[in-house]
């Protein structure tokens, strides 16, 4: 998963950033617990984590940096305690399918 900063809009000093990818529950829940562990007296309010965004109540102009760098590090985080819990696409395929995908992408060797 991934904040996507591209997407962030700050409105009455409470900032809302989307996330990408398809978190869980769990994983907004280990995003959480890292920031409780993480923010110390910062300069902004509460932050809410939820399975499709992030929201910072109370952002103070000249933050931006250090919240950023506070919500990439618990997503960070959190993405490496799950890492192992999201299965390959190729995981899922059934080895026939597996087969003629390899054959498939075997034409791009070809082409070269």
């Amino acid at each position: 998963m991934e904040i996507d900063w591209g997407s962030a809009e700050v409105d009455d000093g409470r900032l809302t950033v989307p996330v990408t990818g398809k978190p869980s529950k769990k994983w907004a829940d280990a995003v959480t617990r890292v920031l409780d562990r993480l923010q110390r007296g910062e300069r902004w309010g509460e932050i809410k984590v939820t399975k499709k965004q992030l929201r910072v109540e109370a952002v103070e102009p000249g933050t931006e940096a250090d919240l950023r760098h506070l919500l990439e590090s618990a997503v960070l985080q959190a993405n490496s305690e799950f890492e192992d819990d999201e299965p390959e696409a190729e995981d899922e395929r059934s080895d026939a399918d597996q087969q003629m995908t390899d054959a498939f992408r075997a034409f791009a060797d070809d082409a070269s």
